[in-house]
């Protein structure tokens, strides 16, 4: 089977679903969407890829049918609006483990998943910490897609360091004293600082050994990751982070500095 028959879609609506290795009956991958989305994967994975660029996800479908089977499809929830579709898929996503699947990222409405109820009360009863107050420059990470609950440390510093897309130059080159301008880089969710660790070292992307799919980067990304350790004394864990009283968004580039290089730079020999 590869798509559905006209008559199902009006009360199939927006679904969340589940791709299914038949070897083991294990779930692999969850989705949410419309029509005959949870079978584009099944298309996707016949196109021709690099095999060091493709996502887990199609590999995993290669490998059941290199096996001589075929993924399965289950619908876990129909009839759904979209709401519905996102609330669900992020809280089987969160019951499962990103770490055990192959799903990229968490996906959406993470701000009210799975957490321990440590974690509820650190996110949401967290003092907040203007960021004037910080005593250190350091580069703030923004890991709320990829971070899970239930990952491991290394797998959360992982999360923290791989891949960033056009760190600067400036940021990533010591000075006279071997020192880098930031050296202290914050894992954040929500706003709240979950994990601290030095900065060691900049590397290009794909350079070191990792929990995460190894890709074969190629100069022209321009991606980077940095070696560290972790600060588990570090003063502010477990702050939210706020600028002028408002919580600190994440940006489009996954990460930010405070202060910004251009303010620092002239501080900085």
């Amino acid at each position: 089977m590869n798509k559905f028959s006209k008559l199902v879609y009006e009360d199939l609506q927006n679904y969340v679903y589940a791709l299914v290795d038949p070897r083991t009956n294990e779930i692999f991958y969850v989705g949410k969407g419309q029509r005959d989305r949870a079978f584009s994967h099944l298309n996707e994975s016949l196109s021709e890829s690099k095999d060091d660029a493709e996502p887990k996800k199609v590999k995993r479908i290669k490998e059941i049918r290199l096996a001589g089977f075929e993924p399965r499809v289950d619908i876990l929830r129909y009839g759904l609006d979209k709401d519905e579709a996102h609330n669900v898929e992020a809280a089987v996503i969160d019951a499962f483990g990103l770490e055990n699947l192959t799903n990229e990222v968490r996906g959406h409405g993470i701000k009210f998943g799975r957490q321990t109820a440590e974690e509820v009360e650190q996110l949401l009863g967290a003092v907040e910490l203007e960021l004037s107050d910080l005593d250190t420059p350091v580069m703030m990470f923004f890991i709320h897609q990829t971070y899970s609950p239930t990952a491991s440390e290394v797998e959360l510093y992982d999360s923290t360091r791989q891949y960033w897309y056009q760190v600067g130059e400036w940021t990533r080159t010591k000075n006279s004293e071997g020192d880098y301008p930031y050296k202290v880089a914050l894992a954040i969710v929500d706003s709240v600082i979950v994990r601290a660790y030095s900065i060691k070292a900049w590397l290009p992307a794909g350079s070191t050994f990792s929990t995460r799919d190894h890709y074969d980067f190629e100069p022209e990304q321009k991606k980077w990751e940095f070696i560290g350790c972790p600060l588990v004394d570090f003063e502010f864990l477990g702050r939210r982070v706020v600028r002028n009283g408002d919580p600190v968004q994440a940006t489009q580039q996954g990460y930010s500095y405070e202060p910004s290089p251009k303010d620092l730079k002239g501080n900085f020999d």
